[in-house]
């Protein structure tokens, strides 16, 4: 999401689209939005607010499907699709990509992103610190008490974004706030927080 944000800061502008892809809801979002459906696939919804110029709208979309159709060619197969685009009346955009894969994810916008199982991430060599219930007692897991989860799915990101599940989020990490039972927002309130976790069922 990182590598798209800073190609539109040049061109001060982002496209935008609501097309429904294993997802639902995409057009109530309004701001910087991760979601891992449930085969695993990733959308990224980037939200900004936009001018008026077709001409700076044309050529951001352009160049975004030029840098996805170089990625699919060195990928060898189409890994990330651009969906479609529309600009709003009340002049916000949105830009919705769908990636194969969190690898897709991660390489493309060069973050650290992962979704998948906890024994899977574990096996990545993810950490698992400051994890903590969303239920009202707020338990905190130590490390071996997240590796008993193992086949429950997990969701790990680097940016500060909303972030939906297909699932009910029941731990999430330090600068992991709950916004409804499938959606969490992170923060970069601590700095030296590095990646954000939630784990859901």
């Amino acid at each position: 999401m990182k590598r798209i944000l800073k190609k539109t800061m040049l061109l001060s502008l982002i496209l935008a689209t609501f097309l429904l892809v294993g997802c639902s809801n995409i057009g109530d979002i309004t701001q910087n939005t991760i979601i891992v459906n449930k085969d695993g696939s990733i959308l990224g919804v980037i939200v900004e607010e936009f001018g008026d110029s077709k001409y700076v709208s044309d050529e951001l979309k352009a160049m975004v499907e030029e840098e996805v159709a170089t990625y699919n060619s060195g990928a060898g197969e189409d890994k990330i699709t651009l969906q479609s685009y529309e600009i709003t009346e009340e002049g916000q955009a949105k830009v919705v990509l769908k990636y194969a894969s969190s690898d897709d994810y991660k390489e493309f916008n060069e973050e650290n992103t992962f979704a998948g199982t906890v024994s899977e991430a574990y096996d990545a060599g993810y950490e698992f610190a400051d994890m903590r219930s969303v239920a009202g007692d707020g338990q905190v897991l130590e490390k071996a008490d997240v590796l008993e989860k193992g086949t429950m799915k997990i969701a790990i990101f680097q940016e500060n974004v909303n972030i939906r599940v297909n699932g009910k989020i029941v731990y999430v990490s330090s600068g992991v706030n709950l916004v409804d039972k499938k959606e969490a927002t992170s923060t970069d309130a601590d700095e030296s927080i590095e990646l954000f976790y939630v784990i859901y069922e």
